[in-house]
């Protein structure tokens, strides 16, 4: 090869390791709206860095997380992670039930991890309610019968909190129980044959 041609190669792949590495940094810095992110999870084969909504999980389809280190490819070593799940609270969104007998308010919990079951392995977890409504999941939370809870609720009221093992970073994972369908109502006036 020629001087010029070996020039001409040279920089090509340099603006080529330069645009990858501007990918990188982008993707770990949520298209740099954040600080590099060393500790994210997966979600159906999608990246979240900080936080992401609108998940519905049930007993028959539960929710599989990837828990996942920037720079853990380069070592043998397994970090470990804790999971928590509480209220997401959200303005004017709350509600109250009854538990024996005493009125209780949703967003007033501060952890709701044992109405779930979570299924944690080394590199991800499982989260799958305890009931197939938000009342049953609820009264597998108390260890109680839970009332006045039906037609109850808002999207996304759940949140997962994935902490890394020193606790510096973590991700929310918004969510919602989807609950079962209790019953089916036609309007005669408006049905048409």
């Amino acid at each position: 090869m020629t001087n010029k041609a070996t020039k001409i190669i040279t920089y090509i792949l340099l603006v080529l390791a330069v645009i990858t590495i501007i990918g990188v940094v982008a993707h770990f810095t949520n298209g740099f709206t954040s600080d590099f992110k060393t500790f994210y999870v997966t979600v159906d084969g999608k990246d979240v860095m900080t936080s992401s909504s609108g998940y519905k999980v049930t007993i028959e389809k539960p929710l599989q997380v990837d828990v996942k280190y920037t720079f853990n490819f380069a070592t043998d070593e397994t970090k470990d992670y804790s999971v928590k799940i509480v209220p997401n609270k959200i303005e004017n969104s709350d509600f109250t039930y009854t538990v024996d007998g005493e009125s209780k308010s949703f967003q007033s919990e501060t952890d709701l991890t044992a109405a779930f079951a979570i299924d944690k392995g080394e590199k991800s977890f499982i989260v799958k309610p305890k009931g197939k409504s938000l009342t049953e999941v609820l009264t597998a939370f108390y260890g109680k019968e839970v009332t006045d809870c039906e037609n109850k609720g808002y999207t996304d009221m759940f949140t997962i909190i994935v902490m890394s093992y020193n606790g510096e970073a973590s991700v929310k994972l918004n969510f919602t129980v989807a609950g079962k369908v209790t019953g089916v109502s036609f309007d005669k006036e408006v049905i048409l044959f």
